[in-house]
């Protein structure tokens, strides 16, 4: 492994790299997608012991991002490139926990709910250790911080959206890719045996599953994979890692750990922002999860699910570029308002939709998928001005630490959001392996996409009107950061100083922090890294 790049990175290695965007992203998709009404439909548990499931599993999502930076700081550099070992090694063992999770054992009750809650926690922590090793890969890929911020980073007011582009375009392939690839094979292989449920009675009528969906399940597990490892291959032999020179810190002061989380904890923008994350986090992840049940249950639409599960990802990915381009024009807190209250109308008008109505329901899910786009991404790009804020009004920096707190609690948003929609069917009276369901079921499925996802969309508007970082705040703090960083790089070009390097470390510093904003901070779902100088 080569010691240090500063050369820009060629466009060849820029797409490569952003192809390495479907190692993980696919096989989560589909995860969020369709567990449930695998867990419900095909291994046939009841809603409460498919929650256990979901919940043990999600648990380990939530932890996997503090468990894993330790683990990653320990693990020494290799000839071969430490964090393209780490992708390949946990991708080979990712592959066959996720194929493991399609598949229904022959055995008990117990043993199976056993089954699932292994391969489904292990899964999940070897992506978020994909997903984490991939994006420190570019921190080692190029000493340029430019190149870096060209490749991945969201900065204020959005400058760098059409430099992020092309990794952005791989990030909704994958989605639409992934919705698309197990849809058509799933359907192909047959879900129903419409003669079992001909003559049924109940006005809420789904068909028993008797053909063979686990085999369908599972070459839909195959093909994504095969499609993942292509990917990662991409990525790990066409890029080059080099060594750099990261400097393990000697200023980590556990003793204001606690001190410091309180202090990031009780400032007001952070609070605020906690508030719209995570309560649009959890309304637009029920909807998803429960999106695949409304569709079973309550439009009676078995036969078309994937083709409206992909239309309704389909207009959030279309969406997600529209909503980026106007937060060019337009203030951050007006673009996410415009789209919930779209999203919140269209959800709202979810509960009227009739059954049987493919029309209305594929038009509703679209407009219900386009206004959730934005509440998906802006919050995340919301936390670089709170932390730039942050700095600016205490002198110090704080940016790892408000990542990690800002993933912990959306994760553990979006793990209730999951399990939310499985204890919502138990209560609505879902009865496991019936051929029909009754009413209830179906009323219960459409709270689940309209009334319930609405009201907590609307409550994320309040934090969000409460949010202080507004146009003139920003502009101010934006003025304050470029005077900084002309003078750091006026200090830099006299003394010859080279670029701040790549540190992973969590830190708790003592002093104020007056370098300015020549550290470059990635902020995203799955990590947030530093640059700091020796």
């Amino acid at each position: 492994m080569a010691a240090v790049r500063v050369e820009p990175l060629s466009t060849r290695e820029k797409l490569c790299y952003a192809v390495g965007e479907f190692s993980g992203t696919m096989m989560y998709n589909v995860m969020s997608l369709y567990a449930n009404i695998f867990l419900l439909e095909v291994v046939k548990f009841t809603p409460l012991v498919a929650t256990v499931v979901v919940f043990g599993g999600r648990v380990w999502d939530v932890l996997a991002y503090p468990l894993l930076i330790p683990v990653f700081n320990a693990s020494k550099p290799n000839k071969w490139g430490k964090y393209k070992t780490w992708m390949i090694t946990s991708i080979m063992i990712m592959i066959p926990s996720n194929i493991l999770a399609w598949y229904v054992p022959d055995i008990g009750n117990g043993g199976r709910i056993a089954w699932y809650l292994v391969f489904h926690s292990v899964f999940l922590v070897l992506q978020t250790a994909v997903m984490m090793s991939y994006r420190i890969l570019l921190m080692y890929m190029t000493e340029d911080p430019g190149e870096r911020d060209v490749a991945t980073t969201y900065r204020m007011d959005f400058v760098s959206f059409f430099g992020v582009f092309h990794r952005l375009v791989c990030h909704m392939m994958s989605i639409l890719l992934a919705t698309a690839v197990h849809g058509q094979i799933v359907g192909a292989f047959g879900t129903t045996d419409s003669t079992s449920c001909v003559n049924s009675t109940i006005t809420n009528v789904t068909t028993a599953i008797t053909n063979d969906p686990e085999t369908g399940y599972l070459v839909s597990a195959g093909t994504i994979s095969a499609i993942t490892i292509l990917a990662v291959s991409t990525t790990v032999f066409s890029v080059k890692e080099y060594a750099g020179s990261a400097v393990p810190g000697s200023d980590t002061s556990r003793g204001t750990l606690l001190k410091d989380i309180w202090e990031v904890c009780t400032f007001r923008p952070f609070a605020d922002l906690v508030g719209v994350g995570m309560l649009s986090a959890f309304a637009i992840v029920l909807q998803q999860w429960s999106a695949a049940l409304a569709v079973q249950y309550a439009f009676l639409l078995e036969d078309q699910l994937e083709n409206l599960l992909l239309f309704f990802l389909g207009a959030t990915v279309v969406s997600i570029p529209i909503s980026a381009l106007l937060m060019k024009r337009f203030e951050k807190k007006l673009v996410f308002a415009g789209f919930s209250l779209m999203g919140i109308s269209a959800a709202v008008s979810v509960m009227f939709v009739p059954a049987l109505r493919l029309d209305l329901a594929a038009i509703v899910l679209c407009l219900n998928g386009a206004g959730f786009s934005a509440p998906l991404f802006i919050p995340w790009t919301m936390l670089t001005d709170v932390a730039d804020d942050f700095k600016i009004k205490k002198g110090k920096r704080r940016d790892m630490l408000f990542q990690t707190l800002y993933q912990c609690l959306n994760s553990t948003s979006m793990l209730f959001a999951s399990v939310s929609s499985l204890v919502a069917l138990e209560i609505g009276g879902y009865q496991t392996g019936a051929c029909t369901q009754p009413d209830s079921v179906a009323f219960t499925t459409r709270l689940l996409v309209s009334f319930i996802p609405a009201g907590v969309m609307f409550l994320s508007l309040v934090f969000l009107w409460r949010y202080q970082l507004t146009g003139e705040r920003l502009r101010a703090n934006k003025a304050v950061l470029e005077e900084r960083r002309t003078q750091q790089t006026a200090e830099s070009g006299n003394t010859g100083e080279t670029a701040p390097q790549p540190s992973l470390e969590m830190k708790s510093h003592d002093l104020p922090d007056k370098r300015g904003p020549v550290q470059l901070t990635y902020f995203g779902p799955y990590g947030s890294f530093r640059f700091k100088r020796p």
